[in-house]
This record gives C-alpha cells, structure tokens and sequence, in this order.
C-alpha cells in the first residue's frame, strides 16, 4: 500500500476551540479521497495542516514518507514541487494577469524557457477550457467559474503528485463541475496523482472520489467508498450532512 499522505492522531484547538482531536486520514498514490463536512467543521483547517502552512499542537503529517514537522527546507521545497493547493476562493495574486498568475510556479521552480512556459500554459489552460481571452485581465475582471478554472490550471502546472483542493466546484453551474471532473481524471491518468477533496457538498465527493471521510467532532467519524457512506449520510441527523441532487 503506497501512501501518499498520512495524518495521524491530529489534534490543533484555536482561540480556546476544538479543532481536530486525535484526527487520522490517509490518502493513497492515485487515490481520490473526498473529506465531507459540514461548514464550520474544520476542512479549510484541515486542508492548511495536511499542507504545512500550519502546524497541528499534537500528532504527525507525512508526505511521501517525510515528517514535515522534522523536515529540512530542502526537503520542504522538494514537497511543495510536488504539492498543489487550490484554495476555495482561488486565491489569485490579485496584482498579476491571469497568463503571469499561471505561469508563476514555472517561472519561479523551473528553468524552462519562456516558449515553453507559454507552451505548458497552453496545455493546461486548454484542459480547463479557460478563454484565453482573459489573459491580461486581473483575477478580479472575471468571474468566480473562470477563476477556478485558472486556479485548478495554476495547480496543475508543475504536474504535481498531490493536489489537495478547498471546495473545488463550490457555487459552479453543473456543466463546470463535469469539465473539472474530467480535467481532474485525465490527469491522474497521466501523472497517478493523488487528490483530497474537502467540500460540504456530498455529491461533488460521490462523484470523483474512491473513498469517502465524514468529518465532524474533530475527526474523521467514518470512511468508505462512496456506496458505503452514502448510507452512512442517510443515517447521520446532523443537518449540515445532507445529499445533494
């Protein structure tokens, strides 16, 4: 069994609050695992610690087998070549065009000439079917669906091996959600990456991930395949758990 990621026994309180207490999840190489909670539960938290821009009070997060707790900067700079996080307001620098927002990771981790940073732009842009239209415009001059998709391109640029994503198709039209799914598939065809997917919205989850976590309480209550949970949803009263669609 690879494991990609791995969370064990995580526990982090803010501002006098439970966040996590004694949380566990593991993601697989190749794997998507969807974490399911409802708002307020903790998942852009979680999202941060698995990701190390925060730290968790007790426990322990591996990635590709490293403590980040204990890791060096070098070996911190090599994760983060190999780690995408796509926050759920897409978090664009505001400052910089959409075409320089895209090719910032390439620019700043590669040595790739510029045709070919242009020609990798062109690549993952297509597979969002991001107009290019936009190109010289800034983040705040187009909409929330196309500065997902310029966020999900921007992820995607380095090929990353871990894609961790904050409500990725969160207050998406239903024909945006089936070309990320897509995009997102084709490339873990390509590249057997491995993505966690943290969203209140339990269809996204059934709908792209092989297992399924139900967060609440601070921890990871249940997990299973989609089929699995999907009962464990129905027998669940908390009303921030529901099925969509």
């Amino acid at each position: 069994m690879d494991i990609v990621l791995e969370g064990i026994d995580l526990s982090l309180s803010l501002d006098e609050r439970i966040i996590f207490q004694g949380l566990n999840l593991r993601l697989l190489r190749g794997e998507t695992y969807g974490v399911v909670g409802a708002s307020g539960s903790g998942k852009s938290v979680l999202l941060k610690l698995l990701n190390g821009l925060i730290s968790p009070q007790e426990g322990l997060i591996r990635v590709e087998g490293i403590n980040l707790g204990e890791a060096s900067k070098e070996e911190l700079r090599a994760l983060r070549m190999k780690m995408a996080f796509v926050f759920q307001e897409a978090a664009l620098i505001s400052n910089m065009s959409i075409l320089d927002n895209v090719a910032l990771p390439l620019r700043y981790h590669t040595d790739l000439k510029e045709s070919e940073v242009q020609g990798r732009i062109a690549e993952v842009m297509g597979l969002f079917e991001a107009d290019r239209q936009f190109d010289r415009l800034l983040p705040a001059q187009i909409s929330l669906e196309m500065r997902k998709r310029v966020a999900l391109a921007r992820a995607l640029v380095l090929k990353p091996s871990l894609m961790l994503l904050d409500e990725p198709t969160a207050g998406l039209e239903a024909e945006a959600d089936r070309l990320i799914f897509k995009a997102l598939r084709n490339y873990q065809e390509e590249t057997r990456g491995s993505l966690l997917i943290a969203t209140s919205e339990s269809s996204t989850a059934f709908a792209m991930a092989h297992r399924i976590g139900l967060l609440g309480k601070g921890r990871i209550m249940a997990e299973g395949t989609p089929e699995k949970m999907r009962l464990a949803l129905k027998r669940i009263k908390d009303p921030g758990f529901h099925l969509e669609g």
